[in-house]
């Protein structure tokens, strides 16, 4: 009789394991919905472009919201929505001169409505964010677009930041 629990106990770790190794399958795709913004130039052409030497953070989000400090080189980057609240907001400080000694910054804010999305039994669910509506200032950037209205967990560029340029030759 003594074996009885012991071969049960393995039968239920046997087949724990198996529960949970078949749900790891399922959820390899990518199952957040992290806004991933690309830097444009509003002109009509409103060709992909970089920007040079920018920090980028969230204002009153709770711990550290430095997504980017003085970076050389950017022409996309995620700006991650906060779930606790429907409105996340981020500068981005121009560090190129002239525009550093002066401190100009543009900020943008995001407002939306949380949606929880089901996925699956075995993955949970995760969030997708409907915009309500996009605001910012406008020293560097002219307009800021999310062209389907929504982000999802799709892996794609999600929002559009269109900044004046000009061509210095």
């Amino acid at each position: 009789m003594r074996w009885l629990p012991a071969v049960a106990a393995a039968g239920m770790t046997a087949s724990l394991f198996f529960v949970s190794g078949c749900s790891s399958d399922e959820c390899l795709g990518n199952k957040n919905s992290l806004p991933l913004a690309g830097f444009y130039a509003s002109e009509l052409s409103a060709e992909q472009i970089t920007l040079d030497s920018l920090t980028i953070y969230g204002i009153g989000a709770p711990g550290d919201s430095l997504l980017h400090d003085s970076v050389r080189s950017l022409a996309e980057t995620y700006l991650p929505f906060r779930i606790d609240t429907d409105t996340t907001a981020y500068v981005i400080r121009y560090l190129q001169q002239p525009l550093g000694a002066y401190g100009v910054a543009d900020t943008i804010v995001f407002r939306y409505d949380i949606v929880p999305v089901f996925v699956s039994a075995a993955c949970g669910a995760m969030y997708e964010y409907h915009i309500r509506s996009i605001s910012h200032t406008s020293y560097i950037i002219d307009s800021v677009t999310c062209p389907s209205g929504e982000i999802t967990n799709l892996n794609s560029e999600n929002i559009k930041i269109y900044f004046r340029v000009s061509s210095d030759e």
